[in-house]
């Protein structure tokens, strides 16, 4: 028994979209503004801004300076270790706060977005290198 031609024209069109995302996800993951050299000793944490603000940048309570949309990525060297990390929008209402591990020798990188649901808070991405 065939499926109504219409169910056959949606399967068509899912797959080739679902094969694009998946050469994206797989392909797009390295990024060449996420190389940066860590120092020895350290590990760094990298700050990539994807929202149209800037972002004001604690760890452990401590100020450590603004991360802008112009920069899209700034690094931080950091003693190895977990931090507490609060990601505030300069002159508005969004955030993010949560545990960060720095690795010796590696880099975290945290990719920041406007979550779109909820107009207070951030989506981040957290990955090592």
């Amino acid at each position: 028994m065939k499926s109504p031609p219409s169910r056959q024209c949606h399967r068509l069109t899912v797959l080739p979209t679902l094969l694009a995302e998946a050469a994206i996800l797989c392909c797009g993951c390295h990024d060449d503004d996420f190389d940066h050299n860590v120092p020895a000793g350290l590990g760094s944490l990298l700050i990539n801004n994807e929202t149209d603000n800037d972002i004001s940048l604690f760890l452990d309570g401590i100020f450590q300076e603004r991360v802008t949309r112009e920069d899209k990525v700034t690094p931080y060297d950091l003693e190895p270790g977990v931090y507490r990390m609060v990601l505030e929008e300069r002159d508005g209402s969004r955030n993010f706060r949560g545990d960060i591990d720095i690795l010796q020798g590696g880099r975290t990188i945290v990719e920041v977005f406007r979550d779109p649901f909820d107009r207070r808070d951030y989506d981040t991405v957290i990955f090592f290198e």
